[in-house]
């Protein structure tokens, strides 16, 4: 569904974990660290943004909006090995 990327799941009630939604852009995801941000960048301050790392890039992703998530940044290199 999320062509291997981010999948998001809502689990304010633990008993029924519910899709909240995904992100998929950037392909396979291997992992990934989720932060509400609280950087000198105020424009992104307290937001949900998301350090993904796939086979060749590291993504960065706000994820505030599950429905709407939104690629910041993407950096790629042939060097990156997991």
């Amino acid at each position: 569904k999320c062509n291997g990327g981010l999948y998001m799941i809502n689990i304010n009630n633990p008993k029924r974990p519910r899709y909240a939604g995904c992100y998929g852009d950037d392909g396979y995801v291997h992992d990934v660290q989720c932060v509400i941000y609280k950087g000198a960048h105020t424009a992104f301050r307290n937001r949900e943004i998301c350090f993904a790392a796939t086979e060749d890039t590291i993504t960065i992703i706000d994820v505030t909006n599950k429905k709407n998530p939104t690629q910041l940044s993407m950096t790629a290199d042939r060097r990156f090995r997991y």
